[in-house]
């Protein structure tokens, strides 16, 4: 749900009806009307109109049991979407084999002018820090971001550096140039911080299905976005010791070789070995040369 700056919703008619496809999508199991309702703050014979209209139209199939879930209609809508997005080959089965390999959440998200969309991800092998889901925009301000920005162009980088306070862009701007030469960004926080971070990435995936919960939503966020850390220096990463590791990204470059898309993994672990660490990275840039080459 799109809100305005007083919290408002612009279109509430309009969100009603994405709400109800959202829920369905984000459910496992088909819901009845009334299940819908409850769970998005709605009236019952509002649902029921919306649910009506959603089924003449193919995006909600309706059940013997009186059931709902999502219609066909919308498997065509999904695979232009895919194809607007311009993702590549086969983008969900490297994201769910890397995820199988490193045994934690991947995704995927495609830098839009000053905004990073999730496009893709997993959703069986952990969370990704900020509990985020395909659809959810973030803006590109440093530090975030950082694996494509490192690969775009010198006004891009300067765009960039000037969202961050100015007593950290010298060291962004080292970690730009590190994160050029590595190919990879590391990113950690505090140990204690690796647990409240998938808590909380928790939370924001259980709101999800209440409409009504947005602002709360955002606000979990913003914990995560304060708690999940900072970029490792390479000579941080060559320590001996076992590091927290919160999540790690790579960038995925189209066929004129411009990047284009974010790959990011997310161990949250508190402790990972010079040897894990050393995995984590040869999976994540093997995959992200893997996609940029489909």
């Amino acid at each position: 749900m799109t809100v305005g700056k007083s919290g408002s919703v612009p279109s509430p008619p309009t969100d009603r009806v994405v709400s109800i496809i959202g829920l369905l999508a984000a459910r496992n199991t088909p819901a009845t009307s009334a299940d819908l309702a409850d769970a998005l703050d709605l009236s019952r014979s509002t649902t029921g109109s919306i649910l009506a209209t959603l089924e003449q139209r193919g995006w909600v199939l309706r059940l013997p049991d009186l059931r709902y879930q999502l219609g066909p209609a919308l498997a065509t809508i999904a695979a232009r979407a895919r194809e607007a997005l311009s993702l590549p080959d086969n983008a969900m089965g490297h994201l769910e084999a890397l995820a199988s390999r490193v045994r934690c959440g991947a995704a995927l998200g495609l830098i839009d002018g000053t905004e990073m969309v999730f496009v893709a991800m997993t959703d069986r092998l952990g969370h990704i820090p900020r509990g985020i889901e395909v659809g959810v925009r973030l803006p590109l301000e440093a530090p975030g971001g950082i694996s494509v920005v490192a690969s775009s162009g010198r006004a891009v980088q300067q765009r960039w550096l000037d969202t961050a306070p100015p007593d950290r862009r010298d060291q962004l701007a080292h970690l730009l140039t590190q994160t050029a030469s590595t190919g990879v960004t590391v990113w950690g926080a505090d140990a204690a911080d690796i647990d409240r971070i998938d808590v909380l990435a928790q939370v924001v995936t259980h709101l999800s299905s209440n409409a009504a919960s947005q602002r709360l939503r955002d606000q979990v966020r913003a914990l995560i976005d304060d708690t999940s850390g900072y970029p490792y220096t390479v000579e941080a990463l060559e320590s001996e010791l076992p590091l927290p590791i919160s999540y790690m990204t790579a960038a995925v470059f189209d066929a004129g070789g411009t990047p284009r898309w974010e790959l990011q993994i997310g161990p949250l672990r508190s402790a990972v070995s010079p040897d894990e660490r050393r995995t984590y990275i040869e999976e994540l840039t093997a995959t992200a040369r893997a996609m940029s080459q489909a």
